[in-house]
């Protein structure tokens, strides 16, 4: 009976470095502390610009609401 071929297993956590993959497991500490907080920034950074989104929707509305409030005739 024929026998299929093993397939490479890929690693796993890899992580990619100005175009070098780097084994997450192998890397000293202090490079996966680094990881780690980058990845905590990234996810903070995009926390902030969702929430600056969500700002500038409510300060449009609020023109909006001021513009309907305000006499016609007002120049």
């Amino acid at each position: 009976m024929p026998t299929m071929p093993k397939a490479k297993k890929a690693p796993q956590n890899v992580i990619s470095i100005d175009g070098s993959d780097y084994e997450f497991d192998k890397l000293a500490d202090e490079a996966k502390i680094a990881i780690s907080h980058i990845s905590q920034l990234e996810t903070e950074i995009n926390n902030l610009q969702m929430r600056m989104a969500q700002l500038d929707a409510a300060k449009s509305t609020f023109i909006n609401r001021l513009k309907y409030a305000l006499p016609d005739n007002v120049s």
